[in-house]
C-alpha cells in the first residue's frame, strides 16, 4: 500500500509529492522527495506562484551561503520524514546534488552537526543546474519506519 506523505495546510500545486509512504508489513519506506532552501509551502516557480513574504523583485529569496541552505534542506527533510512519523534517525539514505563541490566540507560540517552521529548511507553529486540558479544544493532521502 503506498500514499503520499501530506503536511497540514500544504498547498498542493507542484508538479510532485513530497514524499510517499511505501508499507510493506511492519515496516514503512519513505522516499523524499529532492528538498531544497525554499520553503515547503511554496508554488514551483514554472507556475509562478510564491508567497509574497518569501519574494524579492529577481524571485525568492535565499541565503547565498551553502552552509545557510544546507541547514534549511535538511530541516525541510526533517518536516516532512516528521509528517510521515519518523525521525532523522529512521533515514537510510541520502544523496546530495551540490553545485559548488569545492564547498562539499563546509556541507559535511552542517549535515554531520544535523545527524548528530547518524550516518545514512550517501551518495554527494557534483552539478552544474539545479531549479533555480541560487539554489546551491538539492538533497533527496529513503527512510525505513519500524511500526
Amino acid at each position: 500500500m503506498k500514499k503520499t506523505i501530506v503536511l497540514p495546510g500544504y498547498v498542493d500545486d507542484m508538479p510532485f509529492s513530497l514524499g510517499y509512504e511505501v508499507k510493506h508489513g511492519t515496516t514503512t519506506t519513505l522516499y523524499l522527495s529532492g528538498a531544497t532552501a525554499y520553503p515547503l509551502y511554496y508554488g514551483h516557480p514554472s507556475f509562478g506562484w510564491v508567497p509574497k513574504a518569501e519574494k524579492s523583485d529577481t524571485g525568492m529569496s535565499l541565503p547565498n551561503s551553502i552552509k545557510e541552505q544546507t541547514q534549511i534542506v535538511l530541516e525541510n527533510l526533517k518536516i516532512v520524514v516528521e509528517a510521515a512519523g519518523g525521525t532523522i534517525n529512521d533515514i537510510v539514505k541520502t544523496t546530495i546534488f551540490n553545485k559548488r563541490m569545492d564547498l562539499q566540507n563546509e556541507v559535511n560540517e552542517v549535515y554531520n552537526a544535523f545527524f548528530n552521529g547518524h550516518r545514512p548511507a550517501r551518495s554527494h553529486i557534483g552539478v552544474s543546474e539545479l531549479v533555480s540558479p541560487d539554489l546551491l544544493i538539492e538533497i533527496e532521502a529513503i527512510a525505513i519506519l519500524e511500526k
